[in-house]
């Protein structure tokens, strides 16, 4: 676990105390923060667990990835929308250590992710990071990192260009918006290795994709899995 993780668990502990970081409720040691009543009723999408399912088939024809999952559905107008909202703008970093932590477990039961090396955050431009305050993704891999027992490389990849944000545009617009637009600068970190990619949340995948593209191309030796903490598929497609 990285210096930083340490940190981190230790201020969510110090901040949060026993509060549920969903509903504000009691909960106990060990639940991540997260109330029982809570984890019952989060829209998990159960494709953690899946070797085929909607998450992988998004990259069908983009990129060739090992594994791909997201945790739980990100839903219109819901409290889980609003979950991420909360940690994405609203600066509460500790929430989604938390979430990565469940995830990380979820990826861990699951078996199919027993391989993997290295943790690498989608990164934001470092303007983004200097208005946001932090990489909402580096929180979430760091809390799936302390579950699964592999490091974190937030350095290796980087964004070239602080394009503008993905929320409001067409599908067609966001592929357009995220050409080249990632580069691998320390390649001996991540040589051979299989990598996870981590985000936030994934639409069309096309943010996630440029990324994969950008690791595939500067290190055509390793392999790729994919992990976001939610997506929008909808449940109808399982």
């Amino acid at each position: 676990m990285s210096m930083l993780g340490n940190i981190l668990r230790s201020l969510s502990s110090l901040i949060y105390g026993d509060g549920c970081i969903i509903c504000g409720d009691h909960t106990h040691k060990g639940m991540h923060s997260i109330c029982t009543k809570c984890r019952l009723e989060i829209p998990l999408t159960h494709f953690y667990s899946k070797e085929d399912n909607p998450v992988k088939e998004r990259f069908d024809g983009f990129v060739a990835v090992e594994h791909a999952s997201a945790m739980f559905f990100y839903v219109t107008n819901s409290r889980w929308q609003g979950l991420v909202h909360r940690f994405k703008y609203s600066g509460k970093w500790q929430i989604a250590y938390s979430m990565g932590r469940w995830y990380g477990s979820l990826l861990k039961e699951s078996g199919l992710y027993a391989d993997i090396d290295v943790i690498v955050p989608v990164p934001l431009h470092p303007i983004k990071i200097l208005k946001r305050g932090y990489n909402q993704s580096r929180y979430i891999a760091e809390g799936m990192a302390k579950e699964m027992g592999v490091k974190v490389d937030a350095r290796s990849v980087r964004r070239l260009r602080n394009n503008p944000s993905q929320a409001r545009n067409t599908a067609t617009a966001r592929w357009a918006n995220v050409e080249s637009l990632f580069g691998v600068r320390r390649t001996e970190a991540l040589r051979a290795k299989h990598i996870l990619v981590v985000d936030d949340v994934l639409t069309t995948g096309a943010t996630i994709t440029s990324c994969i593209q950008a690791i595939k191309a500067a290190l055509p030796d390793c392999r790729v899995s994919v992990a976001a903490l939610s997506t929008t598929i909808r449940r109808e497609r399982m």
